[in-house]
C-alpha cells in the first residue's frame, strides 16, 4: 500500500554548519517504494526560510525529483497564511482521509493550513512530528540545548498536539535511541559519496560543540514511523500542555480525562532493522548520481 505524505520541513542539508537530519529524512523518503512524497512545505527553523527553501529545491535538483511541489512556507512565529499552507489545505481537502503529514520542523504552515480551511485536520489521515522534551536530556553536551520545532511556534503546536486526526509524536528523548554518528556514517559511503562528505563535514562540526562528532537521527523516527508503525511500541497518552508550556517545548502528561489523546512511543523495538531500513532507502535516492 502506498502512503501518500507531504514533509513539512525546515531542511538545510548543504548549509555550511547547519542540522542535516531533515535532507536525511527526505532522501529516505525518496528512496521508499511504498512512499508518494505529495509535496514538500518549507518553514524557518533550522535556518531562515530562504536557507531552507532554497537547499531544499536544490536537494530535490540533485537527486532528480524537481518534479516534487515546492512550497515556501512560514518565515516566522504566527505568520498569516502562505502558499504551502493553502498547498496543505487544497490537498488534504481534495484527498480526504489518504495525506500523511510529516512535520519534522516548526509547525506554523499546519496553523495557518487551519486557518485556511477549519476541516484541514479532519480531512487528513494522520500527522507523525517530531519535537518536544519531557525533561532535560541526559546526555553530555545536549543539557541545555532549547528545543526548537515545537517552541518556535507554540500556538501551532498546541494546534497539532490537539488536532483531531491521529497525531504520533516523536519526543526528543526517543531519538536519543538512534545515534548518527562516524560509525553509523561509514556504510553510506559505499553508495553516495555527496551525501557522505555532506554529514561528515557537519557530524565533525558537532564535534566542536559536544564531546564528540556525533548527533541524533531526530527527523528520522516519524518517518519510519509512517511505514513501519509496529517497529515502535504504542503508547497512547494525553498531552495537556499549554501554549506556555510549549513555549519551551515541554509536553506535560495528563491523567486519562485531560489532554489531547496523542500516540508517543518511547523506544525503537528493533534498533538493527531500524538502521537496515534507512540505509536501504538511502541507496535507492543517492545525491551522487547526477
Amino acid at each position: 500500500m502506498t502512503e501518500r505524505v507531504i514533509c513539512d520541513c525546515d531542511n538545510t542539508m548543504g548549509v555550511p554548519g547547519k542540522p542535516v537530519d531533515d535532507g536525511q529524512t527526505l532522501l529516505y523518503l525518496l528512496g521508499r517504494p511504498d512512499v508518494e512524497l505529495v509535496g514538500v512545505t518549507t518553514t524557518f527553523g533550522n535556518g531562515t526560510i530562504e536557507e531552507v527553501y532554497g537547499a531544499t529545491e536544490q536537494l530535490l535538483h540533485d537527486v532528480g525529483r524537481p518534479d516534487i511541489p515546492l512550497w515556501r512556507g512560514a518565515g516566522q512565529r504566527g505568520q498569516p497564511p502562505t502558499d504551502a499552507a493553502r498547498f496543505l489545505a487544497e490537498t488534504a481537502a481534495s484527498h480526504p482521509g489518504e495525506i500523511t503529514l510529516l512535520a519534522i520542523g516548526p509547525v506554523g504552515n499546519l496553523r495557518a493550513a487551519a486557518e485556511l480551511d477549519l476541516d484541514f485536520f479532519h480531512h487528513l489521515k494522520q500527522i507523525t512530528l517530531m519535537g518536544g522534551y519531557l525533561h532535560p536530556l541526559p546526555v553530555p553536551g545536549w543539557e541545555d540545548v532549547s528545543e526548537l520545532n515545537l517552541s518556535s511556534d507554540p500556538e501551532a503546536a498546541f494546534a497539532v498536539l490537539n488536532a483531531s486526526c491521529p497525531v504520533t509524536l516523536m519526543n526528543a528523548h526517543i531519538c536519543l535511541h538512534a545515534p548518527f554518528g562516524l560509525r553509523e556514517l561509514a556504510p553510506i559511503e559505499q553508495f553516495d559519496r555527496k551525501a557522505y562528505h555532506l554529514l561528515r563535514d557537519y557530524l565533525l562540526t558537532c564535534e566542536a560543540n559536544h564531546v564528540e562528532p556525533q548527533d541524533y537521527l531526530w527527523d528520522l523516527l516519524p518517518a519510519v514511523y509512517i511505514s513501519y508503525p509496529n517497529l515502535f511500541d504504542a503508547n497512547p497518552v494525553r498531552v495537556r500542555s499549554t501554549v506556555a508550556d510549549l513555549e519551551t517545548g515541554t509536553i506535560v502528561i495528563g491523567n486519562e480525562e485531560e489532554g489531547a489523546l496523542v500516540n508517543m512511543p518511547t523506544c525503537i523495538l528493533d534498533l538493527d532493522q531500524f538502521y537496515a531500513i534507512l540505509y536501504h532507502a538511502w541507496a535507492q535516492a543517492p545525491l551522487s548520481k547526477r
